[in-house]
Formats: C-alpha cells, structure tokens, sequence
C-alpha cells in the first residue's frame, strides 16, 4: 500500500511538525533561561508533571488515530467518521476536567512531589502550571484534531498548524517575558495563545476534510463507537500514565539532587527532545501506516513495513547523533547556564547521543506499531515493568549508592530502553500480534 516515496511524503510533514512541537518547549525554556536557574526548574517542574496529565487524553486521540486509521484501510468512511466525532467529545471532556484537576490541586501537587525545591522555583512553577491548566482543554482538542487527520493521511495541516503556533508562541512570550517583564507568565501566556492558533487550525482542516464528514456525525457519546478507541486508547492511557508518573518520581529524586541538578535535567531533557524528533516522527508515520495495513488485512506486507520504518528510524537517529556530536558545548550556550548546570548537562547529552540511535527505536517504534495492530496488553506489561524496575528503582538505587548524582539517573534511563526494548523486537520478530488483527471481509469470523 505504501511505497518509499509514500512514506516520505508522510514523514516530512511529520517531522517538520514535531521539531516545531518540541521547539515550542525548547523555546520556552531558552527564553526563561535568562531568568535564572529557578525559572527553567520551575517550567522543567510543570513540563514533568504535564506529561503525566496530557498523555491521559492523547492516549485516546492514539486510539481514536489507530481506529480510524484500520476503518479507512477496510474503506469503511463511514465509521471512521463517526469515530472521529466520538473521539472529540470524549477528549474534550477530559481535558476539561483535567485543567480544572490542576487548577485547583496544583499547590498540592508541587509540595508533595517538589518539597524539597527552593520557595522562588514552587511560586514560579505554580504560576506556570495555571498557564498550563487553562490551555489543556486547547490542547486536548488539538492533540485529537491532529490524530484524525493523520489516520486520513493528511499530515500537512497538523505542520501548518504547528508553524504557526511556533509563531505566535515566541512572539508574544517574547513580548510576555522580555517586553512587559512579566517573567515566568509570560512564557504561559505565549504557551496558551500557540495552542490556540493551532487548533484553530486543525479544527477548520476536519472540517474541509474530503476523507471524512464529522460535522454531520453524531457528538454525542456512544460506548458501542468508543470501544475500539478505548481498547487501543484505555492501556495506552495507563501505560503512559505509569511511564510518566515515574518519570515525575525520577524527577522528584532530582529535585533533592538541588536546583543545579534541576536546571541540567531540564536542559539535558529539552536537548534530548530534540534528539528525538527523527524518532517520533517516524512514530506518527508508523501508528498511521501499519493501522492501514492491519485495517486492510495485509499481514506480510504488515510484518516488513514495521520492520522497514525501525531501520528507517536507527538510520535517521543515527545521522543526528553524528551530526550534533561536535556541537553539543555550542548548542548548550543557547540556554545560558552556570558552569555546574553546563558541565552536568554535557555529560548527560554525550551519553544519550551514544545510546538513541541503537536502543531507542525498538524502546519506542515498535510498541506504537504493535498497538496499531491492537495487540495493547502485553506493550502496556512490558512498559510498565521496564519503567518501574529499571528506570525508577534503579536510577534510585544509583543516585542513593554509587555517588553518581544526576548521570545515575541518566544511566538507568537507557538501560530503561534496553530492557523495554528487547521483548518488542522478539514479539515482532514472531508475528505474535497477529492474533489481535481486526477481522477482514476476507476472514472468516470466529
């Protein structure tokens, strides 16, 4: 179904789209930087805890993607635009109340996992964070919009949409921060009116949309619709849920480490992001492509395009680990740190540089391609158990009894993806997804 030129032609929107994604957090944090060292722990605070609360709804925009991906292989139009429409209520609802959650917990919620930081790093970060929880129900509608219309092969309104929320995003937090000295809310300020512009949008792309009619299905909730997307949807919510609330306990164990420690974990996490961008476009591209595959039934083809997009994505991660690795001291000027923060911030980037390229893709691709094909379970086990064991206790254990401070967490955080790794390459390997593939006209029903 997908060629080579095919699948370029989807990956440059997609990559394009999110290097500008992650440039918008990357932004934010050069532009805070200049602040202090306090400021860029402050947002680094609410960017560990947003991930935890964000992946909730964009769990459900990845299965309603995956869903309506395998209904428009089988060229069923019809359902995957009633799924689209049942998708967009439901996010909507919970982002709705998850900025509200936030909005009103958010002191709570940075004492009990950020007690030990300095008084100046929690009143900058609750400020950040209610900047964060007004623009989630933006961002939840945004994250779906884009979902929709990447299962229709359309990738360029979402990297319309994402130039143009990089715009607005450093201009007016630029105007916020550096203009009308508003410091720390500035940047939120630009953060809630880029999300904005965004979907805006992508709302108005579905709506022109020639692959599927939305406006004239159904809003109103359906469970029979919402099963598929919340079978996908529901285990990849909670995968991401524990992957990232031991993401913001490793965070909380950085916290003790001191504001330095902080400072080059957020700088070593926005470089990192970057790094990443190759890998998670392929990302986008494979939850797209191998759901058309599974919806269409072709299981050979199946089994050596997920194969072709992780070689594809060792490749492509490869070609930034050799380009960046001279520049690394350079690059890390733009964020302006102090000779501590920069030294540990280093350290940390040379270690990832090395290890992305070889472990990354099986930790990361290949689970997306195997719940594209519904097989959620035994991704969502392997996840968890590889996050908690690995990365969580033993960047713990680490920290606690080896003296290697921050590098320990870093450590355990690619063995992370080792461990995680592995078990995806042998499940593939041995087509045991096969038996979770949507029946087709040409199967016969069990």
């Amino acid at each position: 179904m997908y060629t080579n030129k095919d699948l370029l032609r989807l990956f440059f929107p997609a990559l394009t789209e999110q290097f500008l994604s992650t440039a918008i957090g990357v932004v934010n944090t050069m532009m805070v930087s200049g602040l202090g060292a306090f400021a860029v722990s402050a947002v680094g605070i609410v960017d560990s805890i947003n991930f935890v609360v964000m992946n909730l709804f964009v769990a459900v925009s990845t299965g309603a993607t995956v869903t309506i991906a395998q209904h428009l292989g089988a060229s069923n139009r019809e359902d995957a635009s009633k799924t689209a429409s049942q998708a967009i209520t439901a996010v909507l609802i919970m982002s709705i109340i998850a900025g509200l959650g936030l909005y009103i917990f958010g002191n709570q919620i940075i004492n009990f996992l950020f007690g030990d930081a300095e008084k100046i790093v929690k009143t900058a970060a609750r400020t950040y964070m209610i900047c964060s929880a007004i623009s989630y129900p933006i961002l939840g509608l945004f994250d779906v919009c884009t979902g929709i219309l990447r299962a229709s092969n359309n990738f360029r309104a979402a990297m319309y949409a994402v130039v143009a929320s990089n715009l607005v995003n450093f201009l007016v937090g630029a105007l916020f921060i550096f203009v009308f000295d508003f410091g720390v809310l500035g940047a939120g300020i630009g953060l809630i009116c880029a999300r904005l512009t965004g979907t805006i949008i992508v709302a108005y792309s579905i709506c022109k949309s020639h692959h599927l009619d939305v406006l004239r299905s159904s809003f109103k909730i359906k469970y029979k619709i919402l099963k598929p997307v919340l079978y996908i949807g529901l285990p990849a919510g909670i995968d991401s849920l524990v992957f990232n609330g031991g993401k913001l306990l490793v965070q909380a164990i950085v916290a003790s480490l001191g504001t330095a420690a902080l400072a080059a974990n957020s700088i070593a996490g926005s470089i990192n992001s970057l790094l990443n961008i190759p890998g998670n476009a392929m990302t986008i591209v494979a939850v797209t492509v191998v759901g058309h595959y599974a919806g269409a039934g072709l299981k050979e083809e199946l089994n050596k395009i997920m194969k072709k997009l992780m070689v594809y994505a060792m490749l492509l991660l490869g070609a930034v680990s050799l380009i960046f690795f001279p520049f690394v001291h350079h690059f890390l000027k733009l964020y302006s740190p102090a000779p501590d923060v920069a030294s540990l911030a280093l350290n940390i980037t040379y270690l990832t540089l090395i290890c992305i390229p070889v472990f990354w893709p099986a930790a990361f691709l290949l689970p997306s391609c195997l719940r594209s094909t519904r097989d959620v379970i035994f991704v969502t086990i392997v996840s968890i158990m590889s996050m908690w064991i690995v990365r969580v206790f033993g960047g713990y254990m680490l920290v606690r009894y080896t003296g290697l401070g921050l590098m320990g967490i870093w450590i355990a955080w690619c063995f992370d993806w080792v461990t995680r790794g592995i078990p995806f390459l042998e499940r593939v390997a041995a087509k045991r997804y096969e038996k979770y593939l949507p029946k087709t006209n040409s199967e016969p029903s069990s």
